[in-house]
Order: structure tokens, then sequence, then C-alpha cells
């Protein structure tokens, strides 16, 4: 409900499209912040102009733990 409430013209109509936490085996984290942003991507499917959420794949691994991050494991809350 974080959108729901706070309406500006700078935002116009945002929606929550997907929630990812990145859970880490040590408090200052065993991963950096890029490497974490580079394992959900969303490319563009197949729309040379994508105009809308639904131009756009989500690519992201299993919940659980993450290859090539040892001690980062990824849980989906929304999406």
């Amino acid at each position: 409900m974080m959108w729901d409430v706070d309406r500006s013209a700078s935002r116009g109509e945002m929606a929550c499209r997907g929630l990812y936490v990145f859970s880490h085996e040590s408090k200052l984290g065993n991963a950096a912040a890029h490497r974490l942003f580079d394992v959900i991507r969303t490319p563009p499917s197949a729309s040379d102009a994508p105009r809308s959420f639904s131009d756009y794949a989500v690519e992201r691994p299993p919940d659980g733990p993450i290859e090539g991050l040892p001690g980062v494991t990824l849980a989906t809350l929304v999406g």
C-alpha cells in the first residue's frame, strides 16, 4: 500500500511489480550491491519500443541460494 496514499505528478500511477529480498550470511554482506542488481534483469521482450510493463520479461533465478554469490539467498515476496 506504499503508493496508495502518495500520489504525485512526477510518479503518476506507480505500482509494485516485484519485491525481491536478498539475505546474507554475514552482517556486513556477502556481495556488493551492483552484483545483486545484476541478478534480476528486465530486458525488453520483442517490442522495438516498449510502452508498458508487459513489454518486458523479468528474468531472475529461483528462490534460494544464488549461484555465483556464496552466502546470498533470494526470496520473492511479490512477483
